[in-house]
């Protein structure tokens, strides 16, 4: 494993819709992973609040290596992993980062 920090970008729903800052962080990782040829490890995630009032990108360690000055330009920081929960979705690369989360209700900050 390259890094060893989970990493989470958090975005406005407005954000996510008006300007579309959420499709285009998850193309940037996908043309990423696929340009790297899908490396171990590295996978992205989508967690919705319960008020949605704020959408959170979670990078595994092996993904924010490879995204690292893109999640920095949006306010990125590091952070425990995410817990498996309903609420928190697999969006694009190695799903087998899911098996190693631990399953939680919400969020961790």
């Amino acid at each position: 494993m390259k890094g060893q920090s989970w990493y989470r970008v958090e975005l406005s729903p407005a954000e996510c819709v008006e300007n579309g800052k959420a499709d285009q962080l998850q193309k940037a990782f996908e043309v990423m992973f696929v340009s790297m040829l899908q490396p171990g490890g590295a996978a992205l995630f989508e967690w919705f609040d319960d008020r949605l009032e704020t959408n959170v990108f979670y990078f595994s360690p092996e993904a924010a290596f490879l995204l690292r000055p893109l999640i920095g330009h949006l306010g990125g920081m590091e952070c425990a992993p995410p817990l498996a929960s309903h609420r928190l979705v697999f969006l694009s690369g190695d799903e087998r980062v899911t098996e190693g989360l631990e399953l939680g209700v919400g969020d961790r900050r």
